[in-house]
């Protein structure tokens, strides 16, 4: 029997003793012994309440981080909570070459991680990939692209079939292109105009 099982035990059976009896004896206990047997009824109490508070913090200490877990495995991804979605939002340099919408072996390797976050933690969910860009004009890929609408559409559609061709279902997937129109911030920098070029996978919930 475990140490706090026993302690609780202990603390019914002083209780029952000082409240019904214990066969024919006399419980006509004097004040001195009735405050005794109230210290020692709160000492067993205290020793149970740390019992128990050992335990809890066993459980929480042996328990996995998971949430830590998946922030390792998605280096690279920052996650993030708007209202009932959760978003996994992916910098286009990790993702692309400049003016491209080809994939990179990085980004191949990042978007696999994403997906076993998703088939693992979201199962059931809408899936939609969102591109986004700075607001530079399109120029050396003027021959791909007609704007940065078209840019950030053909990039997200990317990020989709890999998805689609890695086991998320297509009928769980959706694609938007916002262009420039959507920045997490101003492009006043280069540095800035990094975290608008972006591509944010958002899973959302059915129902």
């Amino acid at each position: 029997m475990s140490t706090y099982r026993i302690l609780a035990a202990s603390l019914a059976v002083i209780v029952s003793l000082h409240l019904v009896g214990c066969g024919n004896r006399d419980l006509n206990y004097k004040t001195v012994e009735t405050e005794e047997l109230k210290k020692e009824i709160r000492d067993l109490e205290a020793q149970l309440d740390a019992c128990e508070k050992r335990k809890v913090s066993g459980i929480y200490d042996s328990a996995p981080d998971h949430a830590t877990a998946r922030t390792r495995a998605l280096t690279g991804v920052e996650q993030r909570d708007e209202k009932m979605q959760h978003v996994l939002s992916i910098e286009s340099n990790v993702l692309f070459a400049p003016g491209s919408a080809k994939l990179t072996s990085e980004a191949k390797a990042t978007l696999s991680r994403v997906i076993a976050v998703i088939q693992k933690d979201y199962p059931n969910h809408w899936v939609r990939i969102d591109g986004h860009t700075d607001n530079a004009n399109i120029t050396r890929s003027k021959d791909k692209w007609d704007d940065n609408w078209d840019l950030s559409g053909g990039r997200a559609q990317a990020v989709l079939h890999y998805l689609l061709d890695h086991g998320i279902p297509s009928k769980e997937l959706g694609f938007a292109g916002f262009g420039q129109e959507r920045p997490r911030g101003p492009n006043s920098s280069d540095a800035a105009k990094s975290k608008n070029r972006r591509v944010e996978i958002v899973v959302i919930p059915k129902e």
